[in-house]
């Protein structure tokens, strides 16, 4: 009898994990991709480059990948030479939105949001490693709102740099989402307006500065107004631009 548990134990263990790859890897095949050089969006599996080439990982906010926002960022990295890759996920069953965007804020929808981010990236990571296409040593993880969330939690190691938009590293409610959860050696580049109207005023206002202590390879961005989104700034723009440039190897 105890046998018998132990097997039943043993396959449903083998069960759940084979559901959550398969769960994961949805995210990763329904992937937007911008490829420098051409005008179109494709998909991981359809990426064909003449040499390896360098990456940004790009996770979209609490809606799913939205093109006039997260599609110009995508063709914006795409310019500067970089494959970016827009993991969905929202493709993923049972995913649900975990915000309002009327209210402007969470609405704890859906709480395993953050736990799927951190999942994603590490599926994305494992993939780009198999890959024939991604320049191993020029890998950067980018992200905006409930995306930049899941760069600021991120403690994935190896990222030539990261990118925070759209959120403040700041919770003064809950500690898992207060600060910046990298290695200190991490050059962290951080977006935001000074009065997003996602945070003002709430306990997530703040700036990812004051969390960047004893980092060395940090900058800030503070987009005058309290527009949420970040692409329509061009000093946004340059920042990115210049970021990426500065960290990334020859």
């Amino acid at each position: 009898m105890v046998n018998k548990l132990k097997l039943i134990a043993l396959f449903s263990t083998l069960i759940v994990s084979h559901v959550f790859a398969q769960d994961v890897e949805k995210s990763w095949d329904d992937a937007v991709v911008y490829i420098p050089g051409k005008i179109f969006t494709t998909s991981v599996n359809k990426i064909t480059v003449d040499k390896p080439m360098p990456v940004v990982i790009y996770l979209h906010g609490c809606t799913g990948i939205y093109r006039p926002h997260d599609g110009s960022w995508g063709t914006f990295l795409a310019e500067q030479g970089f494959i970016a890759i827009l993991p969905d996920s929202m493709a993923r069953p049972g995913r649900i939105s975990n915000c309002d965007p009327r209210a402007k804020g969470g609405t704890s929808a859906f709480p395993s949001a953050y736990k799927y981010r951190q999942e994603e990236i590490t599926y994305a990571i494992s993939q780009l490693m198999a890959s024939t296409w991604a320049d191993k040593k020029n890998i950067f993880l980018m992200g905006f709102s409930e995306g930049g969330i899941g760069v600021a939690q991120s403690t994935h190691s190896g990222f030539a740099g990261k990118i925070i938009m759209g959120w403040t590293c700041t919770n003064k409610s809950f500690p898992d989402f207060d600060g910046i959860f990298s290695s200190k050696d991490t050059p962290v580049l951080a977006i935001a307006s000074i009065n997003d109207d996602w945070r003002a005023g709430k306990h997530t206002e703040g700036r990812c500065a004051d969390k960047a202590q004893g980092r060395s390879n940090f900058k800030q961005i503070d987009i005058p107004g309290s527009q949420h989104q970040t692409f329509g700034s061009e000093e946004a723009q340059n920042a990115v631009k210049s970021f990426l440039n500065q960290y990334k190897s020859k």
